[in-house]
Parts: C-alpha cells; structure tokens; sequence
C-alpha cells in the first residue's frame, strides 16, 4: 500500500507501514527569497521621520507568505511524486524525487491566473485535474502525460471538482452549480451533484443529485462499486439567529470605529490608536495575508472551524475535526441502475481514496489527524489506523 498525503505545506508518503514528510522546495525558496526582500528593504523603518511617527508609512509584512500543498500522489516511478500547491499568488504542479539528491524537483506546470487544485493519476500515467479558474469557479482538466499542457472537460459557472475514471474511461466528478443575484453577483452555491462525462462526445449525465445533501468525490472500485462522501448542503451557521441579533449593535459601533480611524488617517497622517497603524483595527490586513484565522480552514468548499470541532470530537479515541456529519458512503443501484440509497462506511471524512492491498479494495480516508484503512469482510467494516498528521485534508494513491 502506497499513500501519497498533503499535510500542511509538506508533502507525505505511507508506505510499507512508514510515514515519511518532504519539504517542498519550491515553496522554501519562494518564502527564502520574500525573506531576503523584505531584509534589503529593512532601512526604510530606520528613517528619521519614520522613527520620529510624524508620517505615516503603508508597510506590507513580506515575509508573511500564504502556502499550502493541495494534492500528493504517487506516480508510476516508483521514487516520483506530483503535487500541487498554491504559494503567493502563484500556483503549479511539481514532480519530487524522494531519493535522488541530485534532481530533486521537476517543474511541470505553473501559473499566476489559474490555481491547480485535486490531482487523479493511473498506472498507464494519465492525469485529471480541478483548476481554479477564478475565486468561484472551476473546471475539470485532462492533462499531458507529463503534466505540461492541460485541455478542459467542463466550463460554465460551476464549481466542478475532484475527477476519477470509471471503468469505462469515462470521467465522474462532483459540481457545483453557482447561484447568482440580478446582478450577476454570486450568492452561493447548489447542493454539490455527481456527473459522468464522456472524454470524446462530451455526453453528461447526472449520477446522483439530492437538494438535502452535496455528494462530493466520486470513485469507482474494480468492480465498478461507487463511493463518494456526503454532507448536509446546508452546515450549522457559527452563530444562532438570536446571536446575530445581539451583535448588530457591537457591529454598527466597529463600523463607525473603523470609519473614524480611516478619516483621521487621511486629514491627521496619523493612526486613531497610537502605536499601531490603521490597518491594525479589524479583521483584514496581515490575517487576510496569511490565509485568515487559523483556527478555521475551508474544506470541501465549507468553513470548518477546526477548534471547535476537535472539541466536539474529542469523546471519540481517534477524533479529528471534520464534522460528523461528512459521511463516506457506497451508493446503491436499483434494477434500472438507479442510486436509490447509500451504505454508510465511516464518519468524519475529509477525504478518502481507494487502493488495492493482497486483491482486496481497501478504502482509505482522513479526518484532518488521522488515517484510517477501511475493509469490509463477511458485511463488517474492519477500521485500522494507519498513522496521525497534524493537518491532512487529502490522500490520494495511484489507479
């Protein structure tokens, strides 16, 4: 069993029962060279009148850099893996060599206008991808056997994420459709639906569409058996209605707090509150830059907050913080071929992928601090912990 893993900005290989983690080198040496730009510009804020505060400097902390590895998976080069990964405002596909000292990394694909998210690789070396084509769509890719050029599957305004290979070759995938007001501004997205699209006529049919959930990550096992995950289309909101009531008085004043700061800073060159910049009031500034709060992550295009969920969690042996609620399921066909129902498999699921162990399919899956292999025999479910992570949103292993 080979598991590739994204955890954090590192890159994770499970193999032969070992966990080992990588380090990016792309993104190091993007972080090491905003580092030593931010230090040739350190004798600005040695400066006289800056010393002095009698003006104001808009200062931008270079040093603070948002990166995060999407997607590991194996290849078939046995010491190869790709990953993708978004740092700065840029994003790529690479290829790390685990055990060549030499030839460490491979570019294969970059991009400052696109950001490359989930990454599906088979044995015969054919590639799909989701890329983000702006702050609310995607499409699903076809790549290059290398991974240098890419064709799009699909377009329009959809949120399409997360392809796989049935046993017919076509490609099955989850979407979102996105809904929008008279203005053509988005409000939010439709309950996520399964499709299979035919590579060469671009037929599309509907799998598996349901109001009340988002099924999202489509995969078939050798014997042609769908799994997917689900989850309610509408999460718990972090605040009750009573609560958002309660603090519309507290918001206005922030409100005209942060309207005063801003006026004083145009007319007086100096910040409302001493000691600080103007940009220091609210929400935004460096929390914007370094990716938001951290206690919250988004995952599977929700908002999860990852404190409050450990804690929920915490009662159970080996909890993570993925609700509960997010349900590795195997639909289940009728006479006609129709998914009628799901079989639940496991709880708390984040992400999951298939992989064949001595001729059986094994199921393995995240809930953000541990993977687990799944196995069903004689109608049980058999659960092993494979290893612990400190943030694993992703597993992939080659088909």
């Amino acid at each position: 069993m080979k598991i590739g893993f994204a955890d954090g900005e590192k890159l994770g290989v499970y193999e032969n029962g070992e966990k080992k983690l990588f380090e990016s080198h792309y993104i190091t040496r993007y972080k090491e060279n905003c580092l030593r730009a931010a230090k040739s510009k350190e004798w600005k804020k040695q400066t006289d009148l800056m010393i002095s505060g009698e003006y104001y400097f808009e200062e931008e902390n270079e040093t603070a850099v948002f990166s995060m590895v999407h997607c590991v998976s194996p290849t078939s080069e046995e010491n190869k893996l790709a990953y993708s990964f978004t740092v700065g405002g840029t994003s790529g596909i690479y290829y790390k060599y685990i055990d060549d000292k030499e030839k460490t990394e491979a570019h294969a694909l970059s991009s400052s206008d696109v950001e490359f998210l989930s990454l599906y690789i088979t044995e015969e070396g054919k590639m799909l991808g989701a890329v983000k084509t702006d702050s609310v769509c995607s499409n699903i890719a076809i790549f290059k056997k290398d991974g240098s050029e890419y064709e799009t599957l699909t377009g329009g305004d959809s949120l399409d994420e997360n392809p796989s290979l049935d046993q017919n070759g076509n490609v099955l995938f989850n979407s979102y459709a996105v809904g929008r007001d008279q203005n053509n501004a988005f409000i939010t997205y439709l309950p996520s639906e399964i499709y299979q699209i035919n590579p060469e006529t671009l037929e599309i049919k509907t799998l598996i569409s349901d109001e009340k959930y988002s099924y999202i990550k489509p995969m078939e096992d050798d014997a042609g058996n769908l799994y997917c995950i689900r989850k309610p289309s509408e999460e718990k909101t972090e605040e009750s209605v009573f609560l958002q009531i309660l603090m519309i008085p507290v918001r206005i004043v922030q409100a005209i707090v942060g309207f005063i700061s801003a006026f004083v800073m145009c007319f007086a060159k100096k910040p409302l509150v001493s000691g600080g910049s103007a940009r220091a009031i609210g929400n935004g500034g460096e929390t914007a830059k370094n990716g938001g709060d951290p206690k919250k992550m988004w995952i599977n295009n929700h908002l999860v907050n990852v404190e409050k969920e450990l804690k929920r969690n915490q009662k159970s042996e080996e909890y993570g913080f993925i609700p509960k609620n997010w349900t590795l399921v195997r639909p289940i066909k009728d006479e006609s071929g129709n998914y009628v129902g799901e079989y639940e498999l496991a709880r708390g699921v984040a992400d999951y992928c298939i992989v064949k162990e001595d001729g059986k399919t094994v199921l393995v899956y995240t809930n953000g601090k541990r993977v687990f292999a799944l196995t069903e025999e004689n109608d049980a479910i058999i659960k092993k912990k494979l290893f612990e992570t400190d943030c694993c949103i992703r597993v992939n292993a080659l088909r």
